[in-house]
């Protein structure tokens, strides 16, 4: 790679990383929104849905318009309408003007997904496409993790003071004490807008838009030639022809898979702060995310994206498809035993308050808790590189942005549903730990009856996929750049 390439690729991978961060700086400080706004968790619920879904829906768009226009006018314009939003955080005093700069900020943080997977595929080599995408989840789960630190480095409240039953007891008890630090949420936002802002006038000068296709095993041969562009462009009526790809069904439409995780997403803070009953900064929770870490970001993001690639390379050629897949199933049965157990500091109790134990008991236990929670996010983070890389595998460079699109749209779908189900169950029930598992238990069977069914169709796909661009690329050695489609 080119040294130009590599600082076009720090300065745009920066921005979109910083643009990324929008939900982690909103949802850990959601207890503090809802005291200072004056509301209770089937709002906060509505507000990710909104959220969740304005951004399916604007990932649709810009998905399309991804395969049609360059790519570094699509991230500027996010990286200005981000950075302006963010800013205006500031500003917000009522309910619906939170609403409204949350779906302005979904809007900017849509282009991101589709851009930044049509920009590696092109300027990665395709040998190390899921260690690729591996690379850059574990890079964004790193960032946001950081976004949460900022965001929680203004939230002083402390949480193992909160002695009431119920959670709305405990948000009226912080709208009461708390009252000169609730607005704080709002100042993350206005210091990273700040910062987005600056990046993105740095992109307009030094970003570089990668050739199409550049990275494609059949093509690089001919696109040594300077010369010689990839003129193919996606047309509106291939989408009749990609969906009729089986892969593509169900890779995209399984929903199911991202909706106990859309639930965790949105309420993972508050169940921390007031279901476990600890800060986010204690140590219990420490041990808690570097379990995540490890198991969860590193083995799982890197080893299973490696052993993807590995088996590909070794000629099976469903390989990615074949580990997404186990991944997605074995993930269940930790997620279910790991939440089962869920904890509660003050009363030393584990097993929804079934199991009291003393001090050394509660390390003990706290630490397989950990463990199983760790271990089944080391098999979900395992999913994402391979489905990428998989989506990729069977459509055409031109239909890649849109299909990415399509599939982060109905996995946005999935998401909303489980943040507006979780918002207003654990209203009715009083516990996120319940719901959590439920959720999980559910969705878990259904998901796992529309993963199987890739292991027969992936190869056959990928073959056919193969098979055309081998043609194309010595259709497009034949040809002149201005003889091309």
């Amino acid at each position: 790679m080119k040294k130009r390439e590599l600082v076009s690729l720090f300065f745009f991978l920066t921005l979109i990383l910083i643009i990324i961060m929008d939900s982690a700086l909103f949802l850990p400080n959601e207890v503090l929104i809802a005291a200072d706004l004056g509301i209770y968790f089937d709002a906060i619920g509505i507000i990710i849905s909104i959220y969740t879904i304005v951004n399916g829906f604007s990932i649709l768009v810009f998905g399309y318009l991804t395969d049609m226009i360059d790519r570094k006018k699509i991230l500027i314009l996010a990286g200005t309408l981000w950075s302006l939003t963010a800013i205006l955080h500031i500003f917000v005093e009522e309910f619906w003007q939170l609403i409204l700069v949350r779906i302005v900020a979904a809007i900017a943080v849509s282009v991101t997904t589709p851009l930044v997977i049509s920009y590696l595929a092109d300027i990665i080599s395709s040998d190390a496409r899921s260690k690729s995408f591996a690379f850059w989840g574990l890079v964004t789960n790193i960032g946001t993790l950081v976004a949460g630190v900022i965001a929680l480095a203004f939230n002083e409240i402390d949480f193992e003071s909160l002695i009431f039953d119920t959670i709305s007891e405990k948000i009226d008890y912080i709208a009461i004490t708390y009252p000169n630090i609730l607005y704080t949420w709002r100042l993350p936002y206005f210091f990273l807008g700040i910062v987005a802002l600056l990046f993105t006038i740095i992109n307009y000068f030094v970003t570089v838009e990668p050739k199409r296709a550049a990275k494609e095993k059949q093509l690089e041969e001919v696109f040594s030639d300077e010369k010689i562009q990839y003129s193919y462009k996606i047309k509106f009526s291939d989408l009749k022809l990609i969906f009729k790809r089986k892969s593509n069904f169900f890779l995209i439409f399984n929903f199911f898979d991202v909706i106990a995780s859309g639930l965790i997403l949105a309420y993972i803070f508050p169940y921390i702060q007031l279901e476990i009953g600890v800060s986010v900064i204690d140590i219990k929770v420490i041990i808690l995310f570097l379990f995540i870490i490890i198991l969860g970001l590193i083995i799982g993001q890197f080893w299973l994206a490696h052993l993807g690639d590995k088996r590909v390379k070794r000629g099976d050629l469903s390989g990615r498809v074949k580990v997404a897949v186990i991944c997605s199933i074995l993930n269940l049965p930790f997620f279910l035993f790991g939440f089962a157990m869920t904890p509660n500091v003050a009363n030393s109790t584990f097993f929804f308050g079934a199991l009291t134990v003393n001090e050394i008991g509660f390390w003990i236990l706290w630490l397989i808790y950990c463990a199983f929670l760790g271990v089944g996010l080391a098999f979900t983070m395992g999913i994402g590189p391979n489905w990428y890389s998989s989506l990729i595998d069977v459509n055409f460079p031109e239909n890649r942005g849109t299909m990415v699109a399509v599939g982060s749209f109905i996995d946005s779908i999935g998401r909303a549903t489980g943040a507006i189900i979780g918002g207003f169950v654990v209203t009715l029930t009083g516990s996120f730990s319940a719901t959590i598992f439920w959720s999980f238990l559910i969705f878990g069977i259904f998901s796992t009856c529309l993963w199987v069914p890739l292991f027969f169709t992936a190869k056959k796909d990928y073959i056919e996929i193969n098979e055309a661009m081998k043609k194309r690329a010595s259709s497009l050695s034949k040809m002149q750049p201005e003889d091309s489609r």
